[in-house]
C-alpha cells in the first residue's frame, strides 16, 4: 500500500506556481484566456465580490492589471429606484453613488458620488434629481453636468426614508426618522458662479409621535398618508395638516405604501409579511393578504388600475389584482432581498433593485396567462418543496428502518 502512495501523482508534480495575483476584493469567479501573446504567460479575468470585473496578465514573475469594468453597476445594494415622468430615464441610489440609466437598453448614462441614499426622485422637468440620505441630508444633482450642486445638510436630523413630489409640481414632502414630515418648495437661486439653479425652501413641518418610514400623497394632493414606526398609518389633510384617518392593523411597522390613481385605495406593505388594502373614504381595511415569506419592502399600483406590484425580502416580485384580492404572477430572478421597485407610466415594464446589486427590468409580454394555471404551478412547486423538506427531515430514520 505504501509503494502505491509513493507512485501517486500529486498536483505539485503536474502544476508549477507562476505567481499569485492579489485583488482588493474577494474573487467570486475567474476565467483564463485561451489566446495570449507569446511573451505573456496568462491572461485572467476576475469577477469580484463588489460587482467589478478586472483583467490581469501574468508575464514571468510580474502581473499587472490591464482593464477594469466598474462604472456601470452599483458597488453596493440598490436602495431606491424611480423612473422619470416620460419613462426615458431611471434613477437609482446606493451607499456611495447615484446612477442614471436608460431603462430601455440598460446603458448607464451618469454616475454621481453621493451620500448613503435611501430615497430619490426626479425634479419636475427631469433635468435635476434629489436624494434623501441616511445622515438626514437632501442632495440636489444636475444631470447635465453630472454633479451635486447643493446639499441641504440639516434637512432632517435623522435618516430621510421617503420623498414624494407634490402633484402641482411646486415642491415635495420628505419623511424622516427624526419624527417629522417636512414640506419643501422649489425656488430659483444663483450659485457662486452666477448660474441660475433650482434650490429648495422649507415651508412647513408636521411633527409626529414616531419615526416616519414612508410618506404618500393622493393624486389630487389633498391628503398625505404617513407610515409610522408604531405600525400605524396616519392620514392628514395637506392644506390644514388636520388629522383625518388612522389605519391600524399591521403587527409590525409599515415599510411602504401607495395610493391608487383614483385615490380610493391605499395599499400598505409591512415587516409582518402582509399587504393590506384600505379604503380611503372611511379608513376601512378591505383585505389583508399574506403576501411574501419575509418583509414587504415596496408596493406600487399600475397607473389608472387597481393592479399592484410588490417586492420583498424573500427575493420575489409579485403582481396582484386588488379588486379580487388575487395573486396573478410571481416573478423569480433576484438572488437576494429586493429593496426597490418602480412601475412605468403605462405599466408595460417594471424595474426592481436588489441586495444582489442588480437592477432588473421586467417587461409585459403579449402572451396571455391564466390565473388557474399559475395557481396550479405554484401549488405543484410548493408540493415538491414539501416533499424535499420531508425527505431531508426523515432521511436517516427512513434508512434505518429499511436496514432493520
Amino acid at each position: 500500500g505504501e509503494g502505491e502512495d509513493e507512485d501517486a501523482v500529486t498536483a505539485a508534480d503536474e502544476l508549477t506556481l507562476l505567481q499569485i495575483v492579489r485583488s482588493k476584493h474577494k474573487v467570486r469567479a475567474f476565467a483564463l484566456s485561451s489566446q495570449t501573446k507569446k511573451s505573456i504567460d496568462a491572461v485572467c479575468a476576475l469577477a469580484l465580490h463588489n460587482n467589478t470585473v478586472e483583467v490581469w496578465e501574468a508575464e514571468g514573475s510580474e502581473s499587472r492589471q490591464l482593464h477594469t469594468v466598474e462604472l456601470p453597476g452599483h458597488r453596493h445594494d440598490v436602495r431606491a429606484l424611480v423612473l422619470s415622468s416620460d419613462d426615458t430615464m431611471l434613477l437609482s441610489c446606493s451607499h456611495t453613488a447615484v446612477k442614471v440609466w436608460n431603462p430601455r437598453n440598460g446603458a448607464c448614462l451618469r454616475t454621481m458620488e453621493s451620500g448613503y441614499g435611501l430615497c430619490c426622485m426626479f425634479v419636475p422637468g427631469n433635468r435635476q434629481c434629489l436624494v434623501g440620505t441616511k445622515s438626514g441630508a437632501i442632495e440636489l444633482f444636475d444631470l447635465g453636468s453630472s454633479a451635486a450642486y447643493h446639499v441641504e445638510e440639516e434637512a432632517h436630523t435623522g435618516a430621510v426614508w421617503s420623498v414624494v413630489g407634490l402633484p402641482d409640481e411646486s415642491g415635495f414632502i420628505s419623511g424622516s426618522a427624526d419624527q417629522s414630515v417636512k414640506f419643501w418648495e422649489w425656488e430659483l437661486g444663483q450659485d457662486e458662479h452666477g448660474v441660475q439653479r433650482l434650490y429648495i425652501k422649507h415651508t412647513r413641518t408636521l411633527k409626529m409621535s414616531e419615526d416616519v418610514l414612508c410618506v404618500r400623497l393622493n393624486p389630487r394632493g389633498k391628503i398625505v398618508a404617513t407610515a409610522l414606526l408604531d405600525s400605524t398609518i396616519k392620514v392628514f389633510f395637506t392644506d390644514s395638516l388636520k388629522f383625518f384617518l388612522s389605519l391600524y392593523g399591521h403587527k409590525l411597522p409599515v415599510l411602504c405604501m401607495d395610493i391608487s390613481s383614483d385615490g380610493s385605495m391605499l395599499a400598505s406593505g409591512s415587516a409582518d409579511k402582509n399587504i393590506k388594502i384600505w379604503g380611503l373614504d372611511f379608513g376601512d381595511c378591505h383585505k389583508s393578504i399574506f403576501a411574501h415569506n419575509d418583509s414587504v419592502m415596496q408596493v406600487q399600483f399600475v397607473r389608472k388600475t387597481h393592479y399592484l406590484f410588490s417586492v420583498g425580502k424573500d427575493k420575489t416580485v409579485k403582481y396582484w389584482d386588488c379588486d379580487k384580492f388575487e395573486l396573478l404572477l410571481t416573478l423569480d430572478g433576484h438572488k437576494a432581498e429586493v429593496w426597490a421597485l418602480t412601475v412605468s407610466n403605462y405599466g408595460d415594464f417594471i424595474v426592481t433593485g436588489s441586495h444582489d446589486r442588480s437592477i432588473r427590468r421586467w417587461e409585459r409580454t403579449e402572451e396571455p396567462f391564466f390565473i388557474e394555471e399559475e395557481q396550479e404551478r405554484r401549488l405543484e412547486s410548493m408540493f415538491e418543496e414539501g416533499i424535499e423538506t420531508d425527505r431531508g427531515a426523515a432521511g436517516p430514520d427512513v434508512e434505518a428502518g429499511e436496514e432493520e
